[in-house]
């Protein structure tokens, strides 16, 4: 008989040669994935992933110790002005893990006083950002980049180094309130501290940004090292000017137990500020009662004497609500 069937066209050549293709790809991803599924454990691989895991908590442990002895040391006792107190590590772990969110803050209410300097704050910090997107490295095996965009980069180091010693200047030169420009009264003072620490939050995520523009950069190994060099040290010194003043801020705004030895509230009230190295208790005081017309003094009296807390209040409210001596 003659043969009737049609040979296939063209088209249903195509249709089947794709057909199969497409189950010769599912084969082979299914293989891949029963390989891969099937795999025996590494044990070398997994003591990298656990040794990575231990280095990074081991380094955010001391990142925020550090955070917390500057904040105390650099911010909080040169405020005070009465030498070294007495810091337990807890304390000064739980000081430098509420330093983000004192940065912050200081941040976000210098904002909503003065809408410009936020505006300001975020025209600093959009061009770095940009750069961070838009760089691509060198990577070994890609074909290196255009001259004309080494050159942009070789120009962008050059910004950064300056932007770079600009901020430390900056912060060098910043006037850093104490004790003493503390005015009986008046909240103005407060606003003083909480602008500085806004200024250099922003001044320190600025250097944190500028550093990783660096290494995203198309540069050669020794541009990267000398302008990273200087990029890193600035983040390291700004971060540190950071955690002191917003430390700063966040001690004074935040609630102090009032103290007084005698419970039918004839006696002085003070409000405890810290521990001496000595044993003593550093306090501000007195206030609500005897001498509240005075200036707010501070002096350090011993912890023998049976002293009851009655309240709690903040450093800034004390001095704010009283008022200088005629």
């Amino acid at each position: 008989m003659p043969n009737i069937v049609p040979e296939p066209g063209p088209s249903t050549r195509r249709r089947s040669g794709s057909s199969a293709r497409r189950r010769a790809a599912a084969d082979i991803a299914s293989a891949a994935i029963a390989q891969g599924s099937l795999r025996p454990d590494d044990p070398a691989r997994d003591g990298v992933r656990l040794g990575l895991v231990a280095f990074v908590t081991l380094a955010s442990g001391v990142g925020i110790l550090a955070l917390g002895s500057v904040a105390e040391r650099a911010g909080i006792e040169r405020w005070l002005g009465m030498g070294e107190m007495l810091r337990p590590l807890g304390q000064t772990f739980v000081t430098g893990a509420r330093m983000p969110g004192a940065m912050i803050r200081a941040l976000y209410e210098a904002g909503v006083v003065e809408p410009l300097f936020f505006a300001a704050a975020m025209a600093l910090l959009i061009p770095p950002i940009a750069g961070i997107v838009a760089a691509r490295p060198m990577r070994p095996g890609l074909a290196p980049p255009k001259p004309a965009a080494r050159i942009a980069a070789g120009i962008a180091a050059a910004l950064v180094a300056a932007a770079d010693i600009g901020i430390v200047s900056v912060a060098a030169l910043t006037r850093r309130p104490t004790f003493e420009d503390a005015n009986p009264g008046e909240t103005v003072w407060v606003d003083v501290v909480r602008d500085v620490a806004a200024a250099d939050t922003v001044a320190a995520m600025l250097a944190v940004l500028l550093a990783v523009l660096v290494f995203r950069m198309p540069l050669d190994r020794w541009v990267r090292g000398l302008v990273g060099t200087i990029s890193i040290a600035t983040a390291v010194l700004v971060t540190g000017a950071a955690a002191a003043s917003a430390g700063t801020l966040d001690f004074l705004e935040s609630p102090r137990p009032v103290i007084t030895n005698d419970v039918t509230d004839a006696g002085l009230k003070r409000l405890d500020l810290a521990r001496t190295m000595n044993g003593g208790i550093a306090v501000l005081g007195p206030i609500g009662s005897v001498g509240s017309t005075n200036a707010p003094h501070r002096s350090v009296i011993r912890p023998d004497q049976g002293f009851i807390v009655v309240e709690s209040k903040t450093i800034a409210e004390v001095i704010a609500a009283r008022t200088p001596a005629p």
